[in-house]
């Protein structure tokens, strides 16, 4: 897939992310001034998601660039509160610049590759029938989330369900959708942020990628092969960007949180690998993908 194939809805969306992503470097953001560089590499991700690995590169490499550039030619006025962090901030820009920068072209090429792993999924219509199953899965992880005792919850389950049995776009959207309405339903302590609603839509989006570039695709799936995609998907998203973004927005300890979401996905893990593949053997028999997908 190249740029050429891309639909013009594609290009408006990729052409809109790359502004805002330059725009996130470019402005003094709350609650630390770095933020907006974490949620401008979310914004490449998004487009090399869209696009392919070409665009997801030149977008990471340009938009950090330039929001850097016009950093340092257009100073902002800050608050007073924010005025040492941002200096500090500038600070670790010029040291770090072109680190920084190549931070940027990594998350746009993988994103980009999983981009074109993803692109026959994304000409597939989106129906009635497969409309309903996404709301139904959303349902549920929302439900268990809600029923949840303390931390411990068992929602991502029906998240990363949705990836193996609607494909890796509709995990992510389920992902997204359950994240926004489980906040709604039972907010936090702390204010909505997109970059969990990130985490929680690759719950859904990382697990079955895996679990096919080992080769394997529902309904024939092993448990070794499931248990990868899991652990994977769930090492990235729970294990290290959730405690990453609770580190970087509210001071908590990186590592103390890795610990406590490394024991909980090492034993929850197994259990979610048993129940996509039993269910998956159980539900092929009854409902027929293709029916699911294309009508």
């Amino acid at each position: 897939m190249n740029e050429l194939q891309l639909s013009t809805r594609q290009k408006v969306i990729a052409l809109v992310l790359f502004i805002f992503s330059i725009v996130a470097v470019l402005y003094p953001t709350r609650p630390a001034a770095y933020t907006g560089y974490i949620v401008a590499l979310v914004l490449i991700f998004l487009i090399g998601m869209q696009t392919n690995k070409k665009i997801g590169t030149l977008a990471g490499v340009f938009s950090i660039s330039i929001g850097f550039i016009l950093r340092y030619y257009i100073p902002l006025e800050v608050s007073e509160s924010m005025i040492e962090a941002t200096e500090k901030y500038n600070a670790f820009l010029s040291k770090f610049f072109w680190l920084l920068i190549i931070g940027g072209l990594v998350i746009g090429l993988l994103a980009g590759a999983i981009g074109e792993i993803l692109a026959e999924d994304r000409l597939k219509p989106i129906t009635t029938k497969r409309l309903t199953m996404m709301a139904i899965l959303v349902a549920l992880s929302v439900i268990i989330n809600t029923l949840r005792i303390g931390s411990v919850s068992f929602g991502g389950f029906p998240i990363i369900y949705a990836g193996y049995f609607l494909g890796p776009i509709n995990g992510f959207i389920v992902g997204a959708v359950a994240d926004i309405l489980g906040f709604i339903v039972r907010p936090s302590s702390f204010a909505f942020n997109p970059l969990f609603t990130l985490t929680s839509a690759l719950t859904g989006l990382i697990p079955v990628i895996v679990t096919r570039l080992l080769g394997e695709e529902y309904p024939k799936l092993s448990f070794v092969k499931v248990l990868i995609g899991v652990y994977v998907g769930q090492f990235i998203t729970s294990v290290f960007l959730a405690p990453l973004f609770q580190m970087i927005l509210f001071g908590q300890g990186f590592w103390v949180l890795v610990g406590r979401a490394a024991i909980k996905q090492a034993l929850s893990g197994p259990l979610y690998a048993f129940l996509v593949v039993a269910i998956s053997n159980s539900v092929s028999k009854v409902i027929k993908l293709d029916s699911v997908k294309s009508q």
